[in-house]
């Protein structure tokens, strides 16, 4: 399971890696306001955003992943 969770992570980088592409940023370079904020800021801020609470996901994940496979561990050894 952690090594899905470790391709996952490349996977995050790869996306992370495409929304601050300069080519796909220049999609929202617009003078258009939302909200009174500019698109292109409201994107980065967004899929800085995006990024940052997958990663919390993926690093949640990991942990438990790791406390279980601690447990499973502790709990064969005690058997022994």
């Amino acid at each position: 399971m952690a090594k899905k969770i470790t391709e996952r992570y490349g996977a995050l980088i790869i996306l992370a890696a495409l929304l601050f592409n300069p080519p796909i940023m220049s999609i929202f370079n617009s003078t258009r306001l939302i909200f009174g904020v500019p698109m292109l800021f409201l994107y980065l801020f967004v899929a800085w955003a995006l990024v940052i609470g997958l990663n919390a996901y993926l690093a949640k994940k990991l942990s438990a992943e790791q406390l279980l496979a601690k447990e499973r561990e502790a709990g064969s050894d005690t058997d022994a």
